[in-house]
């Protein structure tokens, strides 16, 4: 390396003053040098020989003087380049700011904030280029620099030169076509459909760095893409990306994405929706939770045919919506995730009746295996109730909802061939009778005042009557399914407690597959 100061030294000696090394890495060596003519402090970037000789001259210096034609703030300018005495170079500004590569080296990760704002600077410097049909192929930490607070992007049109050059010349001289942990896939291959969306993979890369505190290491598949979610990672990687804000994870797998029909169409393209992504939202309590993972039962019951039917990737993008983390839907997905068929059958003008579940679990739940499943009946009714095993080894127990003393409800659990049936029966007529009827029955008082004024010829008056029938009646409708929607989920954790303790005495649950479809939460008799 002393060799090559001296030779450039010599080579510039009429046009820059070289002072000393600042930087190395696999293509190039970077020196400080004062411009002799413009009295300003440059770095001077010189390409290792072997490599400039498997470039060649002049094909290097039209890609240079392509790229010394762009003019934008995040953009580091090219102020000269040139061959002297066998040797490659480029002249650049001194940044004196450090690179993206040292305060990743100082601060491991980056808040989402930071990411997003360094993102949204060099994507914006991409598309500039792009619009000029120059692609960066090299983005990094390394050439990511900070000039005044501003990130900056350094070495457009390096990289393309490298890659025209003889793939066997650089091979055997042992330079890689691009920068492992920032290439996109076909970069890696060597195909040479480059265009726009290679250095939105690219850019990805380092955003992941920047808020994983290292790269990815994979290239999310098709199906990846469509559920939003990495299925592999390296160790470590998952619990960090959980804690990032709901859609993020959703918009790397995309700008990450194996096909490049699947990435973003430009980098700006690509931060934009991270930027949206990591806003946090509206906060949501337990309930308004369970609220949305209601909804999304309903979407995956309306499109159950579609092959992006809600997975978990697809429930975690609904909940992102509402501001919902991934972890907190993954948390509440596995209190509702045991598959069973629910039905409320009605009666009453089809606004009461009984709700049932009902759940299968493989193997048989004998009659030693009864005192736990008791006890956890006990525990999550909080009542003892009354039990009655019979002979064929089936257990029934009865009891009230200390929560709401006129609450009755059965629990059978009983075997079916290999398997055991768990059953759930609450009669929710009883508490509700008098309130329903009297509502029901006040609006046909209200209907048949309205037939009496249409006999009288007051019509105008029979109508507002009809309206507020229909709306007293649509009224205590709309209060009768939301409480029997609270009841519901109340039965439900019971019917996951048992399936746990079942599952756990020796049966395992089925597969969510040999369940019948959950069926309407609310079925009219007849």
């Amino acid at each position: 390396m002393a060799d090559l100061l001296e030779r450039l030294k010599a080579a510039l000696a009429d046009r820059y003053a070289i002072d000393h090394e600042i930087g190395r890495g696999g293509m190039a060596t970077v020196y400080l040098a004062e411009d002799i003519k413009h009295h300003r402090r440059v770095a001077i970037k010189v390409m290792k020989p072997e490599l400039a000789a498997a470039m060649g001259a002049e094909r290097f210096l039209r890609e240079i003087e392509i790229a010394a034609q762009l003019q934008h703030p995040h953009i580091l300018p090219l102020y000269d380049s040139g061959e002297a005495e066998g040797l490659l170079y480029y002249v650049m500004p001194y940044v004196e700011g450090k690179s993206l590569r040292e305060r990743l080296l100082r601060e491991k990760q980056l808040s989402v904030e930071a990411t997003v704002e360094v993102a949204k600077s060099v994507a914006v410097a991409l598309d500039h280029a792009h619009r000029r049909e120059l692609i960066h192929r090299d983005i990094k930490p390394e050439n990511i620099l900070f000039s005044e607070g501003l990130a900056v992007v350094a070495d457009f049109g390096i990289a393309k030169v490298v890659s025209m050059a003889s793939r066997d010349a650089l091979t055997r001289s042992g330079f890689p076509l691009g920068t492992p942990g920032y290439m996109s896939p076909e970069q890696a291959t060597g195909r040479t459909e480059i265009d726009e969306r290679t250095d939105v993979c690219g850019l990805a890369c380092v955003v992941y760095e920047m808020l994983i505190g290292e790269t990815p290491g994979v290239w999310p598949v098709p199906d990846e893409v469509r559920t939003g979610r990495f299925a592999e990672l390296p160790p470590g990687h998952r619990e960090r990306l959980d804690r990032l804000p709901g859609r993020v994870e959703q918009i790397l797998v995309r700008a990450l994405a194996i096909r490049q029909t699947q990435r973003f169409d430009t980098p700006t393209a690509f931060a934009d929706a991270l930027a949206r992504a990591s806003e946090r939202g509206e906060k949501f309590d337990d309930d308004k939770v369970r609220d949305v993972l209601d909804r999304a039962a309903e979407l995956d019951a309306e499109h159950a045919a579609h092959d992006e039917a809600l997975s978990m990737g697809g429930v975690e993008r609904v909940a992102a919506e509402v501001g919902i983390s991934p972890e907190r839907v993954r948390e509440a997905a596995r209190e509702v995730a045991t598959p069973h068929t629910g039905i409320v059958r009605g009666g009453y003008l089809g606004v009461t009746g009984n709700i049932e579940l009902e759940r299968l679990v493989a193997g048989r739940v004998s009659r030693p295996q009864y005192g736990a499943m008791v006890e956890g009946i006990r525990q999550a009714v909080g009542e003892a109730g009354r039990i009655n095993e019979t002979f064929d080894e089936s257990l029934f127990w009865e009891g009230r909802l200390v929560t709401a003393s006129r609450r009755r409800v059965q629990v059978t659990v009983s075997p079916v061939g290999a398997e055991s049936r768990i059953r759930i029966t609450e009669r929710i007529g009883e508490d509700l009778s008098a309130s329903i009827a009297s509502g029901v029955v006040g609006s046909l008082f209200v209907v048949l005042s309205g037939i009496a004024l249409v006999v009288d010829g007051n019509v105008g008056l029979s109508a507002v009557l009809a309206t507020i029938a229909v709306g007293q009646y649509t009224a205590v409708r709309a209060l009768y399914h939301r409480y029997v929607k609270r009841r519901f989920r109340s039965l439900s954790a019971l019917m996951q407690r048992l399936v746990q303790q079942a599952t756990g005495s020796g049966a395992r649950a089925l597969p969510e597959g040999d369940h019948p479809p959950f069926q309407e939460l609310v079925r009219p008799k007849g």
